[in-house]
């Protein structure tokens, strides 16, 4: 499978009939906590290089009714293609961790440093991505292979990971050519990803929209702009 699944492309099959959403599995009691937790900071990573694109479309109309029920809330975006300030992953920035860096090795773990620092300050995250070729962009892998440091965002205790990131929380908002049902076809490694990755950082309270079979144009939009208004809303 190389081939690039995006809106533009032609739609290759029809993924299933259910779903991908998570809010409905979430237990009442804790989007009930959540509910009436107002976020102070939210920190929103947009991965879609196109401005119309369906993840940014939804993510608008998340932002704008979060914005109208929390106004006092920070509010800041990362658009993952002109963000030029997070480093490239590679065995530089690695070595720059370790005490035998050379000073340009250094200098490329201490921007990421501030990558993380920034990152972890937030207390709310809007994540905001389609799908190629069945997984995240490569700006959203970057970006997540700098945030995950041992010491920094998870730690091994006892030889299990644990997250170092404590109340907070994680909306997904992800568009698709086709439809990938939760437990359903395994080619989907998007939403999986990303909730694994969230978690181990100690996220665990997650949502997800699914922006389905997004080659129809609006229509696709219809359902994820209404989930959006609603745990916007009740969740947010």
């Amino acid at each position: 499978f190389n081939f690039l699944v995006s809106r533009d492309s032609p739609p290759q099959t029809k993924m299933g009939c259910v779903s991908s959403n998570t809010a409905a599995a979430q237990p009442a009691a804790a989007a009930a906590t959540a509910a009436s937790s107002k976020p102070s900071s939210v920190l929103v990573i947009r991965a879609s290089p196109r401005a119309s694109g369906h993840s940014n479309k939804v993510t608008d109309e998340f932002l704008k009714n979060l914005k109208s029920k929390s106004p006092s809330s920070k509010f800041v975006e990362w658009h993952l293609e002109e963000k030029m300030d997070i480093p490239e992953f590679r065995q530089a920035l690695i070595n720059g961790r370790g005490a035998a860096g050379t000073a340009e090795e250094k200098a490329l773990a201490s921007q990421g440093q501030k990558i993380i620092d920034e990152f972890k300050s937030f207390d709310f995250y809007v994540v905001a991505a389609p799908m190629w070729n069945f997984a995240v962009t490569p700006k959203l892998k970057n970006l997540i292979d700098v945030l995950l440091v041992t010491g920094q965002t998870f730690e091994y205790v006892d030889g299990a990971p644990k997250g170092l990131l404590v109340n907070k929380r994680v909306i997904f908002i992800l568009a698709h050519m086709g439809q990938y049902p939760k437990g359903g076809l395994d080619n989907d490694f998007q939403l999986p990803y990303l909730q694994f990755v969230w978690k181990l950082m100690g996220v665990q309270e997650q949502k997800s929209i699914a922006i389905d079979f997004s080659f129809k144009g609006d229509e696709a939009d219809v359902k994820p702009l209404e989930e959006a208004r609603t745990l916007a809303r009740n969740w947010a």
